[in-house]
C-alpha cells in the first residue's frame, strides 16, 4: 500500500484549471519530487494535500484512509507536515518555542489545567521543550535555542521551520521550495539535511526549482505541467524525456 495516493484530483478557480484529472501515489520511505515550470501547479497541489484548498473533484488518501475532506488539523495529527515557500517564523518569539509550536499536536492539557499550573502540564512542558530541543539538533541548529528567531540569517530561519514540521514527529513532510533563496553551502547543507530526514523514516514530497538538488536526492520525479501530470519516473528517466526537457529542463 502506497504512503499517500492521490486519484483524479482538479481544483479549479472559475474557468481556470491549476490541477486536472492528476492521478500518482507516493511509496514509503522515499524523497518523491514534483517538478514543473512557474504557475504549473505545484504550490496547489500541497495546499490540496492540507485542505488549505478543497479539491473541485478526485480523492486523497493517506495509509489507505481517505483524507480529502478532513480538516488541516486532524491531516497533521495523521502524519503530514510541510514547510512552507515563504517563510512563516514567529521573530518575535525564540527559536525553541518556534519549534514548540510544531508540537502542539502531541500536547494533551486542556485550558484549565494549564491555567491551574497543574503537575501533568508542567510535565509535559518538559516534554513538549526537549521534542523541540531534539528536532533543533536533528537539524542542526541547539546553539540557536535560547536566541529571538528575528534578526538571525535566512538560512538558518529555513532550517528553523524545518526542525518545527519535524517537531510534530510526521511521516510524510511536504517541502515547498526549501532551497529559495539559498546559496551554494546553505543549498548543499539543506541537501544532506533532507537525505538525514528520509533516513530517519520520513517519506519527502518535495516541491522544488533547483534541479541539481532535485536529481541528486530524489528517487522518484513527477513532472506536472500546466495543472497535469507530464511525466513521472526515476531521475534519470526524467532527464532523458523529450517532452520533460522541452516543457521545463530546456528551458534557459
Amino acid at each position: 500500500m502506497a504512503l499517500l495516493e492521490v486519484k483524479d484530483l482538479e481544483k479549479r478557480f472559475g474557468g481556470l484549471k491549476a490541477i486536472s484529472g492528476l492521478s500518482f501515489s507516493v511509496e514509503k520511505g522515499i524523497i518523491f519530487s514534483i517538478i514543473g515550470p512557474n504557475g504549473a501547479g505545484k504550490t496547489t497541489l500541497f495546499n490540496l494535500l492540507t485542505n488549505i484548498y478543497a479539491p473541485s473533484s478526485g480523492a486523497i488518501f493517506f495509509k489507505g484512509k481517505e483524507i480529502t475532506k478532513l480538516p488541516p488539523f486532524k491531516i497533521a495529527r495523521l502524519g503530514i507536515s510541510r514547510t512552507f515557500q515563504n517563510l512563516q517564523v514567529f521573530l518575535n518569539m525564540s527559536v525553541i518555542e518556534n519549534v514548540m509550536v510544531g508540537c502542539h499536536l502531541r500536547s494533551k492539557s486542556g485550558l484549565l489545567a494549564s491555567a491551574l499550573r497543574l503537575p501533568s502540564v508542567i510535565k509535559e512542558e518538559k516534554m513538549v521543550r526537549q521534542m523541540a530541543y531534539e528536532a533543533l539538533e536533528f537539524c542542526g541548529l541547539p546553539q540557536y535555542a535560547s536566541r529571538p528567531a528575528g534578526g538571525l540569517p535566512y538560512g538558518i530561519l529555513k532550517k528553523l521551520e524545518v526542525a518545527r514540521s519535524l517537531a510534530s514527529r510526521p511521516e510524510l513532510l511536504l517541502m515547498d521550495e526549501p532551497a529559495a533563496g539559498l546559496n551554494d553551502t546553505e543549498t548543499a547543507e539543506l541537501c544532506q539535511l533532507i537525505k538525514r530526514i528520509c533516513d530517519s523514516g520520513v517519506t519527502v514530497l518535495l516541491v522544488e526549482h533547483n534541479m541539481s538538488l532535485v536529481m541528486e536526492i530524489s528517487q522518484k520525479v513527477l513532472v506536472l505541467n500546466y495543472g497535469k501530470l507530464l511525466a513521472e519516473g526515476s531521475p534519470e528517466e526524467i532527464q532523458k524525456n523529450p517532452e520533460v526537457i522541452a516543457a521545463y529542463l530546456g528551458e534557459g
